[in-house]
């Protein structure tokens, strides 16, 4: 299997293909790391010359692949310069099937606020037909001894779930976090979410499996909204990666587009694995 890891060789980039080499390294996976400009992009080098742009990162790629093989000397590590738009052309391998992942960082160096719904990051991910891991903002070493489900008792969370373990590995432990209305009652949330622990259970692979549910609070600004209870429960979980499903990448994306101030204010502060659409 081979990780795509683009980069726009700005820190936040270096951050994501540190941590895509640990999980290569981990499972075996080859790497691919990729830089897209076009010409719009030519001229944001600070003093070096642009008469040939491709020459120029060429020059970068290829002083980022030394340092990481460097780094990681067991990895087989492939480089690209394409002249396109980054979403087009991450969207065009994800089709391609020679690829399993995708490894990108939160935001890149024209960007330094914390991913929201509406950044390049996102928009890949809601557009890969294979599963992207988002990398916040800061170096973070590759764990995935505790892993956070977000579920809503959907049978493409259990595919999510496999997907994940086939790619990336088996946590020793799961978190299940469900956001209800206050309207619902919380024991027959509690009931679906023992049910869905069983589900879990009976794939053989995971033993360890918590649940957390707790309810959107109307009269909190702060904790009125699935965003910002997910954002808060994960702060006191802790898990070292949280899991996506392709449809709570869609609800979450209605959200987060109706509130902009809150998805500037909603930071990603694990890493996540956004499961293919």
């Amino acid at each position: 299997m081979t990780i795509i890891v683009p980069t726009d060789f700005s820190e936040n980039s270096r951050f994501a293909a540190d941590y895509a080499c640990q999980i290569a390294v981990e499972k075996g996976h080859n790497l691919h790391l990729l830089h897209c400009y076009t010409s719009s992009s030519v001229g944001d080098t600070k003093g070096e010359s642009v008469d040939n742009p491709l020459l120029l990162a060429d020059q970068k790629i290829l002083e980022l692949q030394t340092q990481l093989v460097k780094t990681y000397p067991q990895l087989h590590i492939s480089i690209e310069c394409s002249r396109s738009l980054i979403i087009d052309k991450l969207t065009e391998l994800s089709q391609s099937g020679k690829y399993a992942l995708i490894v990108m960082g939160a935001s890149g160096a024209s960007q330094s606020k914390p991913v929201y719904w509406g950044s390049t990051t996102v928009a890949v991910a809601s557009k890969s037909e294979v599963p992207v891991v988002v990398i916040p903002n800061h170096q973070h070493i590759f764990d995935i001894n505790h892993a956070a489900l977000l579920t809503n008792f959907k049978s493409e969370e259990l595919d999510t779930l496999k997907e994940f373990q086939d790619i990336v590995g088996i946590p020793n432990q799961l978190t299940l976090i469900h956001v209800f209305k206050e309207s619902q009652k919380s024991e027959n949330v509690n009931d679906d979410l023992d049910s869905w622990v069983y589900n879990i259970r009976e794939m053989g692979s995971i033993a360890d499996v918590q649940t957390i549910a707790e309810p959107i609070n109307k009269d909190d600004i702060e904790l009125d909204t699935v965003p910002e209870v997910v954002s808060k429960i994960i702060t006191e979980v802790d898990p070292q990666i949280i899991l996506i499903t392709p449809s709570r990448k869609t609800f979450f994306e209605r959200l987060f587009k109706s509130s902009v101030s809150k998805a500037i204010a909603l930071e990603l502060s694990k890493p996540a694995f956004f499961d293919k659409i």
